[in-house]
This record gives C-alpha cells, sequence and structure tokens, in this order.
C-alpha cells in the first residue's frame, strides 16, 4: 500500500504526508483512551440488577487496574520489536491483540473473558507506549515534532471522550465494538506510510533512508542539511556498536554509565510516575464515583462524567498549540503548578463541606476546582512527558530506553489504579487528592533541575547536549561540517 501512495507524493506536501503518517499512531492512542475510560461506563451497565455478566467489587478493580499488568508485557516485547522490526511493522502489529482484545470484550459472558480481554488491549498498549512517541518523533521535522507529539495527548482525550459518550448512549457490547473499529482504522493509516527514516539509518541502509527521508521532509536545504548529519552520526554510532557486541555484558555496564543513556531515562522515570500519580487513568477509570463526590449528588452522574470529558478534550485541543509555541518546561510546570493548587483547593473545599462549613447552596463549588485540574494536568502533564520521550534518547538506545522508562509507566498504572478504590474508601476523595498533590509536586521539583529544553532542537542536537556538547551544537559549522564530510565520502 505504501507504493500506492508514492506516486502520488507529488501530491502532497511534506507537512501532510507527516500529518499522514502521525494519523496512524493517532488512531491507536485514541483506543488506548478509550481503553482507560471504558471501565467508567463499563461498571456503570455491569451493576445492574439485570446484566449479562456479575463482577464482584475485587473484579471490578481488577477490570480497571489489569491494564497496568498487562502493560509490563508488551513494554518488555516492544524494544526488541521496535529494534528488530522496525517502527512501522511494530505499530501494525500492536493493532492485532488490541483488536483481539476488543473481539472477546463483544462476545464476553463472564469476569475471566473480560479480564482476558482488557490484558490483550494492555499488551497492546505496552508495545504502543514506547513505539508512539518514538514513531512520531521520527516521522516529524523539528518545526511540527511539538505539535505532533501532543497530538497523543489529543488522542488521550478524544478516545475517553469518545468511551464515555458510546458508553452512555449504547449498550456496553455495541460500545466496545465502536472502541475497537479505531485499532482498525490505525492499522490502515499505518500500512500507507514508510518507515521512519532514522530507524533505516540506524540499519545502514543509506539509500531507504534517503527515500523515506524526502518522502516525510522534500529536499529543501535544512532538510538535506539534517538528513546527511544523521546519516554521519550512525556510521560513527553503527561502528561503535559493532565494535562493542563482542561481550554483552560489558556493553550494558558501559552502556548505563553513558550520560546520554541514563540521564534521559533518570528524566522519563520521572515523567512517567508524574504521569500516574497526577491521576491521568485513575480518573478516567473512576469519573462518576469522583464526580458524584465532588459534586454532592447535586449533579447528575452521566453529566459530571461529560463535563471532565469536555474540558479534557478541549484543553488536549489547546494543547497541540501550546506544546508547539511554548518552551516544554514552561507547558509543564505551568500543568505541574495549576494541578497541585487545583487538587488542595478541592480537597480544602471538600473537607470545609463535610464539616458544614459550606451552605446547602454552595455544596456543589468543589466541581470548578477539579475542573482547573482536569484543565492542568491535560495542559502540561499529559501531552509533556509523550512529547519529551519522542524526542529525548539518542538514536542507538532509542528503543531500549523507551522500553525501561515505559516499564515505570506501567507499574505506575497498575499500582496507582489498583489502589484508588480503597485509598477512597479508607481517606476519601479528598485525603487521596492532597496525597496526589503532595507527589506531583516532589516530582515537579526533580524535574526542575534534571529537565532540559528540547524545543525546536533537532533528535541529533538533542543527543550531544546530553552527551555535554552543547557548545558545537549551538555552533551551525558543526552541521555544514558534517554535510561536507557526507559529500565527500558520497562522492
Amino acid at each position: 500500500m505504501a507504493d500506492e501512495v508514492i506516486c502520488h507524493e507529488h501530491s502532497l506536501t511534506p507537512f501532510f504526508r507527516q500529518l499522514l503518517a502521525v494519523s496512524g499512531v493517532v488512531m491507536y492512542m485514541i483506543g488506548t483512551g478509550a481503553n482507560i475510560a471504558y471501565p467508567g461506563v463499563l461498571l456503570q451497565q455491569l451493576r445492574q440488577p439485570d446484566s449479562a455478566v456479575q463482577l464482584t467489587p475485587d473484579h471490578e478493580s481488577w477490570v480497571a487496574s489489569i491494564l497496568g499488568l498487562a502493560l509490563i508485557s508488551g513494554i518488555i516485547v516492544a524494544p526488541f520489536s521496535l529494534e528488530h522490526l522496525g517502527r512501522r511493522i511494530t505499530n501494525q502489529l500492536s493493532t492485532l491483540p488490541a483488536l483481539g482484545g476488543w473481539a472477546l470484550m463483544i462476545t464476553a459472558k463472564g469476569p475471566a473473558t473480560i479480564l482476558i480481554s482488557r490484558s490483550l488491549q494492555g499488551f497492546a498498549m505496552g508495545v504502543q507506549a514506547a513505539a508512539s512517541p518514538v514513531s512520531i518523533a521520527e516521522y516529524s521535522s523539528p518545526k511540527y515534532r511539538g505539535a505532533f507529539l501532543a497530538t497523543i495527548a489529543f488522542a488521550f482525550a478524544a478516545g475517553m471522550l469518545i468511551a464515555h459518550i458510546f458508553g452512555t448512549l449504547l449498550y456496553w457490547r455495541s460500545a466496545a465494538l465502536a472502541c475497537g473499529s479505531f485499532y482498525a482504522l490505525s492499522l490502515v493509516l499505518v500500512s500507507l506510510t514508510l518507515e521512519t527514516p532514522s530507524y533505516l539509518a540506524s540499519k545502514g541502509l543509506a539509500n531507504e533512508c534517503r527515500r523515506s527521508f524526502h518522502w516525510f521532509r522534500g529536499y529543501d536545504q535544512d532538510s538535506e542539511k539534517e538528513l546527511e548529519v544523521l546519516l554521519q552520526s550512525q556510521k560513527k554510532t553503527g561502528h561503535t556498536l559493532i565494535t562493542a557486541k563482542q561481550s554483552k555484558l560489558k556493553t550494558y555496564a558501559e552502556l548505563i554509565k553513558k550520560p546520554e543513556f541514563y540521564k534521559p531515562t533518570l528524566i522519563m522515570m520521572f515523567m512517567f510516575v508524574l504521569f500516574q500519580i497526577s491521576g491521568m487513568t485513575v480518573i478516567p477509570s473512576y469519573t462518576v464515583p469522583v464526580m458524584c463526590d465532588v459534586t454532592s449528588g447535586l449533579i447528575d452522574d452521566n453529566i459530571g462524567m461529560l463535563m471532565v470529558d469536555v474540558v479534557r478534550f478541549g484543553t488536549a485541543i489547546l494543547a497541540c498549540i501550546v506544546v508547539n509555541r511554548f518552551n516544554r518546561r514552561t507547558v509543564l510546570f505551568f500543568g505541574i503548578i495549576m494541578t497541585v493548587i487545583s487538587l488542595l483547593t478541592t480537597a480544602l473545599l471538600l473537607y470545609l463541606r463535610d464539616f458544614g462549613y459550606l451552605p446547602d447552596e454552595y455544596k456543589w463549588t468543589p466541581v470548578i476546582p477539579t475542573l482547573f485540574y482536569i484543565f492542568g494536568k491535560t495542559l502540561g502533564i499529559l501531552p509533556i512527558p509523550w512529547a519529551i520521550a519522542g524526542e529525548i534518547f539518542p538514536l542507538a538506545y532509542r528503543s531500549l530506553g523507551s522500553g525501561i522508562s515505559g516499564m515505570f509507566l506501567s507499574i505506575m498504572f497498575f499500582v496507582v489504579v489498583k489502589t484508588a478504590p480503597a485509598s477512597f474508601g479508607t481517606i476519601g476523595i479528598k485525603g487521596t487528592f492532597c496525597l496526589y498533590a503532595f507527589w506531583v509536586a516532589v516530582c515537579g521539583i526533580f524535574l526542575y533541575f534534571i529537565l532540559p529544553e528540547t524545543k525546536g532542537k533537532t533528535l541529533y542536537e538533542i543527543e550531544r547536549q546530553f552527551k555535554g556538547m552543547a557548545e558545537e551544537v549551538a555552533d551551525p559549522r558543526e552541521n555544514e561540517r558534517m554535510l561536507e564530510l557526507g559529500k565527500v565520502e558520497g562522492g
């Protein structure tokens, strides 16, 4: 299918070719958002006395949290698939277990089938958690990379909104069919594009790399310079890796000492802990009970859920613009500060209401800071970790680094979502919000001191920055020297 698209390459600008490639990943991430949010409506319907499937409270917590455990298996597989099969094939194959999971959900007749379904979806999500930021970053030019990476946040929010709308209007089996259709669309779109230039360069496939790079980026002077720098840098890296294959143990021992590997990995660990501890996956899974408590039952459950979804969705659209126009650090720390303040304000109002200090006509007011909390975390904490994940790892270690940091994402997913019902029952929504605010602040403090700015830089420049070569990056003559070297070696 990709060859059919190539025949029409002159009818599409580089931006639209990049957009086509990114759209396949975005459709997948919409499905991921639906996976996360689907329990919010599934469990509500299954609690009805005449439900076709009956679940215990323990079953319910596993349905919501088992994605986190299954993510681990997918993330273990992802580095090997990304490295040996490539970005395009990994994206294609990851849709298959997701489609199988939704097919099982549609036909489920008991808790075991639902849990197997969720496990397959979680495995696919784990593969894609590592593949999506890497793929989007390598498809994109520096000019559009921020906006394209921010579409991951948009896709999450869109998927959550879609799942809740379908689940509100449709029977849960029909809603599952609608949610699963996004993976089929993703498979079609990914199949229409080429492999990423960076992956082809890492494999020493210079001609294929040039063909792919020109298809995605065009032939302008800046693109030609970036292409030659990419090819020459991979010649050097490839030589280093070949000599290092004599001892894998020695290679890994040396690898963890390299600042261009351990610094990005440490940063992404904190990023993904921040992502989960901010309630990013807890709120979509338990939106109805959370909003019922926050609004004191004065607002209909489904309306409260859709209020959260609409704010999240609108903010995610705004994030696509903001992330591309402002520094990554600025957006992230704005989101962190707003999240902490909003969580603590909501908790304070809930405590005041419980102690009788809020008049009856104002008992609904905690919903206001709650919506500001959704706004803050969606604007900063949702998009920036995925944007950074696609930019921060050197090409030679991108698959491995994404897998290791993604492991923290999956572990925290399981821990936070599995413990949420117990936390709500023990210390209440207000206590849980205080706990989340504390850990968000802790992660924010660490990231303030270790996170560099990556906006507007090529992936090669970011790699050199972690190697302590920032001054050379700033010198435009470096790119000229690399370009000339490429011309001489290429004949």
